[in-house]
């Protein structure tokens, strides 16, 4: 007969199989509205949750294993399994956190660039521009914005006296590397203002390291975000380098600029 501190645990261990069920079903469900869970990033911290889920049912079925077997084996392989599962998910988990959340983030800030008086008068959202657009009348288009680039190109905007975070799989200052969407979205967010403006120039650099959903995942997050804080996203596309579909898509979530 089951004594109240065994029934107990066997309803706490069901509780947890529940709880994480529920947890790990509406983060596959939404997971596309969850902007900081975009990107190859984004497929460790679901592996990670995955692997917690069947640490928990694992553990919750030890309470069966020995009446299925004799086997001290058996039993002992099972009752360690739960606890690797766990773990390696925990550490899936915080890896994902320490490299979005904690790991160092790039010193740079918006900043105005000297150009003549006046102000921008684009709304706050995101925007597409041909990459045949000099990035000089994008700057004066700007004028009276704080900017800051997201770029592949870091000479170019330098010599504008541009901020500029650089697109690339070489750790230094003001770097990020372009599978971590989730951290490139966070620092846009904390940066982002009334009076900032966005440019970047490296959408297909992205799109080869994360593949295209993944970007216009990205893409579609940061627009929201524009809109709610007043700030703008100017995105530089090569329209050769897409196919027809790709940049139909494109241009249903960002609006078309033409500076003349």
């Amino acid at each position: 007969m089951v004594d109240a501190l065994d029934l107990l645990k066997i309803l706490t261990e069901f509780g947890a199989v529940i709880i994480s069920s529920l947890w790990l079903y509406l983060m596959i469900k939404h997971r596309k509205a969850l902007p900081y869970s975009i990107g190859k990033l984004g497929d460790i911290l679901m592996w990670g949750l995955v692997l917690i889920w069947i640490g928990f049912l694992v553990n919750f079925a030890n309470e069966f294993v020995p009446r299925l077997t004799t086997s001290v084996k058996a039993i002992k392989v099972s009752k360690t399994a739960d606890d690797v599962f766990i773990i390696l998910g925990a550490s899936l988990v915080t890896y994902y956190l320490y490299q979005v959340f904690e790991k160092k983030m790039p010193k740079v800030t918006p900043m105005q660039v000297p150009i003549d008086m006046g102000s921008s008068k684009l709304s706050p959202g995101a925007y597409l521009i041909s990459s045949n657009v000099p990035l000089e009348d994008v700057v004066k288009f700007l004028k009276g914005k704080s900017m800051l680039a997201i770029t592949r190109r870091p000479q170019d905007y330098e010599k504008l006296g541009i901020p500029y975070i650089w697109l690339t799989k070489t750790e230094g200052e003001n770097t990020i590397y372009p599978t971590n969407l989730p951290k490139l979205l966070h620092t846009m967010v904390t940066h982002a203002n009334g009076n900032t403006a966005f440019i970047l120039d490296g959408l297909e650099y992205l799109i080869l390291e994360n593949g295209f959903e993944s970007v216009m995942k990205f893409l579609s997050s940061a627009r929201d975000y524009m809109i709610t804080k007043g700030s703008i996203l100017i995105t530089f596309v090569g329209e050769k380098t897409l196919d027809d579909h790709q940049l139909a898509v494109l241009k249903r979530e960002l609006k078309e600029l033409e500076i003349i």
